[in-house]
């Protein structure tokens, strides 16, 4: 038989029944890396190169699998491998759609808010791309949806598709030279990282890099291109005499290679406490980064490696509570983003973080029954077996009320998740307050110029004297208390953006430019600009804080862009614990303002609202980010009386 992908390994002398040890341990290791970071991210704040880890061990291990059908066959069924796929992928994610589509319909509002474009992501495995072009960018970081963990699911997927088809093409086209096909993997990593860096000089969302199948590939393909260097890695040779002729088990290689995989393994966790998501460059470099110690750790397992610390590493790594982890990484990694997410708008935003340990212990429960009564038999029986199965089942009398109660229980799911789709409304509620403070904003702007129209078009004499009102300290100060608004600039975020009615109804004549999703960095060239045409006023007003990690020099970027005699106000901001940088940025701001107590004073947003939500509800939307009506109230109080105090 002329195999398609023939190595050093002859099929005779193949473990055709080979399973590498120790790839369910590291499995175990990423997606507990990932659990904690959503869970605790103070704790992990680099936690998400969990996936990483799970693309390169996936590129490897579906590559190996497909060269070892092409070399013992030689042939690639790729109808049955893209058949494996779907008994793999498809049971839990159905079994969670149809729990969790009924639980959003009975807790309704936001977390029904795209239920429907998430679902259609899902059952396409285009999550990625329905969210880039969707822009979810900003309020899913607040408002979370419940799926978005599927967008990772969506790159292997993608993968999954398209990569078989290149490899039986590499092996029809190139034959016994199919080897030098690694030199496109190269070229793919090069090209996938280029363009991620790319895109983010030219100012791409970094949401488009990070879930960007494009973007995001080098994982997937430094696994694939470790199998290609070790293509009979998953069929290793049955005698340890065959093993020596084909492999160097043994020498300087092997000691560098034994060396490069236990300090790959032991980098991990530093890294991910050391490499934060916000950190310049982490995506994708430092995502890159965490691929390479992934790959660090999976060639020190393959069985050509036969030294002592070898044989340690794959017996730590398939120990077996890692190994059970690992066989349920996938349900693990399912389940717990859409069981916090309920959490997030059941309990809040801010809620105690003891309760994701609850979070977990529900995560690790409900994985293993969909591992053990879902996921495990169709995959050893397939749809067809499991369906006559459960026929046979119904056909039982004494088990009949169980299958009719799931069938009707699978029905009803369905049906409440249509309904969910249909029921949910069209934005959240902190996108509502944004999108009624700019709507509100817009009238009362309209209303100022029509008065001034109007004062203009009066006769002259009374228009003077209108003008000299209006541009008088004193009458502005009456109209607005101890404030004069007319020597007021604001420039902020979407917190402005919702606030800015009242705003305006308090201070008429503030001047106020603010934006979703502003942070500092965008702010900067704003505010010089600004400065250079002298559009800062005496009471210069910043809120960017719920968005921004405020980094060392900024802030004396700002005053050095305002006038000399003018006064800065700086409002910290408030947000959920996983916001990790509002509490950093809090502190800068603390400090800078002590640094210049002269010019410098706090708008302390954080404090008066933390103090309030003790006594009072109501005050911020489900995001706990927004204020709703009543704290747009209790906010613009706090910038009010924080301005009057810079006006002294």
């Amino acid at each position: 038989m002329k195999s398609l992908f023939t190595s050093s390994v002859r099929p005779d002398e193949a473990n055709r029944r080979y399973i590498l040890p120790g790839l369910d341990g590291l499995r175990a290791i990423a997606v507990l890396l990932v659990m904690v970071y959503h869970f605790w991210p103070t704790v992990l704040p680099g936690g998400m190169i969990g996936v990483d880890i799970f693309f390169v061990i996936s590129g490897f291990l579906i590559t190996s699998l497909l060269l070892r059908e092409g070399a013992l066959t030689g042939k690639i069924a790729l109808g049955n491998f893209w058949i494996r796929r779907a008994r793999r992928l498809l049971p839990a994610i159905t079994l969670l759609i149809l729990v969790l589509g009924p639980v959003s319909l009975l807790i309704g509002g936001d977390i029904q808010v795209n239920l429907g474009r998430q679902l259609a992501g899902a059952a396409t495995f285009s999550s990625n791309w329905i969210s880039i072009f969707a822009g979810n960018d900003y309020f899913t970081q607040t408002s979370p949806e419940l799926f978005t963990n599927f967008w990772s699911l969506a790159v292997e997927e993608q993968f999954y598709v398209v990569w078989p088809l290149l490899i039986v093409a590499a092996g029809l086209l190139l034959r016994r030279r199919w080897r030098r096909f690694s030199v496109v993997m190269v070229l793919g990593i090069i090209a996938s990282l280029s363009t991620a860096t790319a895109l983010l000089m030219s100012g791409a969302p970094i949401s488009r890099v990070y879930y960007g199948t494009d973007t995001h590939l080098y994982g997937l393909l430094l696994g694939a291109l470790l199998a290609f260097a070790r293509p009979w890695s998953l069929y290793p040779p049955l005698q340890q005499s065959v093993l020596y002729r084909v492999a160097q088990p043994f020498g300087l290689v092997a000691f560098a290679r034994v060396m490069i995989s236990w300090l790959s393994l032991f980098a991990l966790i530093p890294y991910a406490i050391l490499v934060p998501e916000s950190a310049p460059g982490a995506i994708p470099w430092g995502l890159f980064g965490a691929s390479l110690l992934a790959l660090g750790v999976i060639q020190g397992m393959l069985p050509d490696m036969l030294a002592g610390a070898s044989e340690i590493l794959r017996r730590l790594l398939n120990f077996a509570p890692l190994r059970w982890v690992g066989e349920r990484s996938y349900g693990l990694y399912l389940w717990h983003w859409p069981l916090a997410v309920v959490m997030h708008y059941l309990l809040g935003a801010d809620r105690s973080p003891l309760v994701n340990v609850g979070v977990l212990v529900a995560t690790f429960a409900i994985a293993e029954m969909s591992y053990r009564w879902v996921e495990t038999p169709i995959r050893r029986y397939g749809f067809r077996g499991s369906a006559n199965r459960a026929v046979a089942a119904f056909q039982s009398s004494r088990t009949k009320f169980l299958p009719v109660s799931v069938a009707l229980a699978a029905v009803v799911a369905a049906a409440s998740t249509g309904l969910a789709v249909h029921t949910a409304p069209a934005m959240t509620t902190a996108q509502q307050s944004v999108e009624d403070g700019k709507r509100a904003a817009a009238e009362r702007l309209k209303a100022r110029q029509e008065a001034q129209a109007a004062s203009a078009s009066a006769s002259p004499s009374a228009a003077g004297k209108d003008a000299k009102a209006s541009a008088s300290p004193s009458a502005s100060k009456a109209a607005t208390g101890s404030v004069d608004s007319s020597k007021v600039t604001i420039v902020g975020d979407s917190i402005v953006v919702a606030v800015s009615p009242e705003l305006y109804d308090k201070m008429p004549e503030a001047s106020i430019d603010a934006a979703e999703g502003r942070t500092i960095a965008k702010a900067l060239p704003i505010i010089k600009s600004m400065g250079s045409n002298g559009q800062i006023r005496k009471t210069f007003v910043l809120s960017v804080t719920a968005n921004s990690t405020i980094l060392d020099g900024q802030l004396d970027e700002v005053l050095a862009a305002m006038p000399a005699d003018s006064k800065l106000v700086l409002v910290t901001g408030y947000g959920p614990r996983n916001l990790t940088w509002i509490d950093y940025s809090n502190g800068k701001i603390r400090e800078f303002a002590a640094q210049h107590s002269d010019r410098v004073i706090i708008a302390d947003w954080n404090s008066t609202i933390r103090q309030a939500l003790q006594t009072q509800s109501g005050l911020l939307a489900s995001d706990g980010v927004h204020p709703e009506v009543a704290g747009q109230e209790l906010y613009a109080q706090v910038l009010m009386e924080a301005i009057a105090k810079a006006q002294k």
